[in-house]
């Protein structure tokens, strides 16, 4: 079931993103261009984008230039390619691999 709200206060983006206040303040003064007020109102269409910064920030620790680009789904160029693998596929890999086993001890039990 989806949210209604159509702007979200600065508190409720850092509990729905699961970091600090202050990164996403700074996640939104860098990656929104919201108009200048006393209090941030963050529209629910941004919720997306700042999902993608922190996939990018914390899964894959990308900085600058390099989340820049991830953000806007642009292929790093091989001179600048990331240094970090994949790690949700390697997770699934190692899953795999102790599934198999798992079914392979099952077998031996019988």
């Amino acid at each position: 079931m989806g949210s209604t709200k159509r702007y979200y206060s600065l508190a409720e983006v850092s509990e729905i993103l699961h970091v600090p206040e202050h990164q996403a303040r700074r996640w939104i003064r860098l990656f929104l261009s919201l108009p200048p007020h006393k209090t941030l109102r963050i529209p629910a269409e941004a919720l997306p984008l700042l999902r993608k910064v922190r996939e990018g920030v914390m899964l894959y620790r990308l900085r600058g230039e390099e989340l820049r680009a991830f953000v806007r789904g642009e292929s790093p160029s091989p001179e600048r390619q990331s240094p970090y693998p994949d790690y949700p596929t390697i997770l699934r890999e190692i899953l795999l691999e102790l599934n198999g086993i798992i079914d392979d001890l099952g077998r031996d039990d019988m």
